[in-house]
């Protein structure tokens, strides 16, 4: 039985695997073991690709597994494969796909052979795209008067979906979920909305997400 090894950006990517992600594949019947572990050398992000590659060319080389990753496509390190080719005009749904390819090409390159055990995942645009997506979850553990709900619904309305909700500085998921809910911790609240939510939710949300989801489910049944 394969393992299924998921390599991350930060606690709140860890917690999602362990807490979210396996327990849905469990109840879906795949009971392959999940390991997961941050980034050396992230303190919480990553700032240069080749960390990231590192690690993940490691546990490649550990016999069946399927490896994957978590990272954000916000403030990714600009020496990512691909990166110097992104065309800026195109939807960064496309660009994500872009990138995740150009990596799978230069694993690919790196351990000379085709590698289908790696599955990259690039998170449109940040962890708290999910926070987002998990509506329901946000409306379970909090009032709405303890939150400026109006301006949570307002977020949600204009985008197509979560994913969509861009990568500003100003305007990025996570800036927006701080004015959205008072004193929000990522790691804390971040993953108890998620969890308050459900799988389902997220994945009805977030095509993205789901393609990835499904590619891991692939993999392993």
């Amino acid at each position: 039985m394969k393992r299924l090894i998921i390599v991350v950006e930060g606690e709140s990517e860890e917690r999602f695997v362990h807490r979210v992600l396996h327990p849905y594949l469990c109840d879906r019947g795949i009971y392959n073991e999940v390991q997961c572990f941050k980034i050396k050398h992230s303190h919480g992000g990553f700032t240069k690709y080749q960390h990231l590659c590192n690690d993940i060319l490691k546990v490649l080389h550990e016999p069946d597994v399927i490896v994957s990753m978590m990272v954000d496509f916000y403030r990714l390190p600009t020496d990512f494969p691909g990166f110097d080719q992104l065309q800026k005009d195109v939807p960064h749904s496309e660009q994500v796909e872009w990138l995740e390819n150009s990596m799978k090409a230069d694993v690919n390159k790196r351990l000379q052979r085709p590698c289908n055990s790696f599955i990259p995942y690039i998170q449109l645009h940040e962890f708290e795209t999910l926070v987002f997506a998990a509506k329901n979850g946000i409306e379970t553990l909090f009032e709405q008067s303890e939150i400026k709900y109006a301006h949570l619904e307002a977020t949600l309305n204009a985008f197509p979906n979560p994913e969509a909700i861009d990568n500003a500085p100003a305007t990025a998921p996570s800036v927006r979920l701080k004015e959205i809910i008072p004193g929000y911790n990522k790691v804390v609240h971040g993953i108890n909305i998620i969890d308050a939510a459900g799988m389902d939710e997220l994945l009805n949300k977030c095509p993205h997400f789901r393609a990835w989801i499904e590619r891991i489910v692939s993999a392993l049944t």
